[in-house]
């Protein structure tokens, strides 16, 4: 998905609740049914949505559950927003071969992927997954 400028805003809540997959605290089923409604809200496909998610939201924000001292409120807005833009503007191919090859994949996202795969299915309706 090539990335527009005019996408900033669009991107600006998506990327903040993605964000609250990697703070420091376990998250319950109101905040990410909270995080589902934001992603919804910002009428991205869940394909491009994973997108954000894998190349411009985890390699941000990864690095806080490798830490001792672990952020577990929030991410500095202005920082996230500011790198996450960085990221959409220009996707590396390195970081683009390491995660569909699995490899930075799994290192970015190892306590979050569980939580991508509920967040999905809080955002598909009911009636689309069938009776």
């Amino acid at each position: 998905m090539a990335f527009v400028e005019a996408e900033i805003g669009r991107r600006e809540p998506v990327w903040a609740a993605l964000s609250e997959l990697w703070l420091d605290t376990e998250l319950a089923e109101d905040d990410l049914r909270r995080i589902a409604e934001a992603m919804r809200r910002s009428g991205y496909s869940v394909g491009e949505l994973r997108e954000i998610y894998l190349f411009e939201v985890a390699p941000v924000v990864f690095p806080n559950l490798l830490s001792i001292a672990g952020e577990w409120a929030c991410f500095d807005r202005e920082w996230l927003y500011d790198e996450a833009a960085r990221r959409a503007r220009r996707r590396t191919p390195i970081l683009r071969m390491l995660v569909r090859l699995g490899i930075g994949r799994r290192a970015m996202t190892f306590a979050t992927e569980r939580h991508w795969h509920r967040l999905v299915e809080l955002m598909v309706p009911a009636s689309a997954t069938g009776p």
